[in-house]
């Protein structure tokens, strides 16, 4: 029988508060952390979930982005889009290619033809790895990552982060009183 323990833990299950920003730079780490090499290379199982994360991480600061300029756009029928359900996440969002394809028309906000390609093909190799297996060479799993991990990163730091800071901006700004 287990001995019974009563120490308490130091930090107890508190509530989750994931902001879709805060949820995509935790995929992102998580990726980062499976590319690394430790010991040696990544594995591949670190290779899978590094790709499982990546393109998490991609699709939700897209979406970040496309919920700062109208919140509807995320919606895979915006005209049908009420601010109730976006609050409660009941909806079914658009594509990872109808959130770039907005991105373009809507947001004005390039991505290039090679970085549109590269997201993908990491949406075809998340896609393979979930639902059916997936065979591939670990050198090119690690180069097509690299090459989206590149761009997130400036992506982020051209279109996220000024987003972020003017929204920031705004709320120190605002004195009630």
């Amino acid at each position: 029988m287990a001995k019974e323990s009563s120490v308490a833990r130091p930090n107890p299950r508190p509530d989750l508060n994931f902001t879709p920003v805060r949820n995509g730079m935790d995929y992102l780490s998580r990726a980062v952390d499976e590319l690394t090499e430790r010991a040696g290379p990544p594995s591949d199982s670190d290779l899978k979930y590094a790709v499982l994360h990546l393109q998490a991480a991609t699709e939700v600061l897209l979406k970040a982005r496309l919920v700062g300029e109208h919140w509807s756009l995320v919606f895979k029928n915006p005209g049908g889009a009420t601010l109730e359900n976006f609050k409660k996440g009941k909806f079914e969002s658009c594509t990872i290619e109808a959130t770039l394809d907005r991105l373009h028309n809507i947001a004005q906000v390039e991505i290039s033809p090679s970085d549109r390609a590269a997201i993908k093909v990491l949406s075809d190799d998340r896609n393979a790895l979930t639902h059916y297996g997936h065979t591939a060479n670990a050198f090119q799993v690690e180069a097509r990552s690299a090459r989206v991990l590149s761009f997130l990163l400036q992506f982020i730091t051209e279109h996220l982060r000024p987003m972020l800071l003017a929204e920031f901006a705004k709320l120190v700004a605002y004195d009630p009183y």
